[in-house]
């Protein structure tokens, strides 16, 4: 049975071993309340269990912003480890994601994805996700932290 529940600070640990299998990155467990502390109140941390494991984290960015008076939705982060995928944890993370946007207020759910991740984009668009824009950044340094280097 799958249990989507907020993040917790006992979750920590279970949080930096998803992280770093999710970016490659090493995180520590204080690291990572580090940054749902600092976040707290923009990001909405949520953390997936299977058979009593954590499982899987996903983080709904909620934001007012100047385009207009509803809050803007976004999937900060989404990871399922490999071994629990395709078994609709990826959904149950996006349909609370889902609702929580709803009932704050906002108007659409937005989502960024590396174009590359073909399973990534196939769970979005068969969740109702389109594309709408293009994505661009801007790095400050030389290296990029877990990103593939462009083509």
């Amino acid at each position: 049975m799958i249990v989507i529940r907020p993040a917790e600070e006992a979750d920590a640990a279970a949080l930096a071993t998803l992280a770093a299998e999710f970016t490659g990155l090493p995180a520590t467990p204080e690291q990572m309340w580090a940054r749902v502390q600092r976040s707290h109140g923009i990001e909405h941390p949520l953390i997936a269990e299977w058979e009593g494991n954590v499982v899987g984290f996903a983080s709904l960015r909620l934001l007012h912003y100047l385009g207009e008076d509803a809050p803007y939705a976004e999937i900060s982060e989404l990871f399922v480890t490999l071994s629990c995928r395709r078994r609709g944890i990826a959904r149950a993370l996006m349909a609370q994601m889902e609702a929580a946007a709803q009932a704050a207020g906002a108007t659409g759910l937005t989502v960024l994805a590396d174009p590359h991740n073909a399973l990534a984009l196939t769970v979005y668009r068969s969740a109702g996700f389109e594309a709408f824009a293009v994505g661009l950044q801007k790095w400050f340094g030389a290296e990029r932290p877990y990103r593939e280097k462009a083509p």
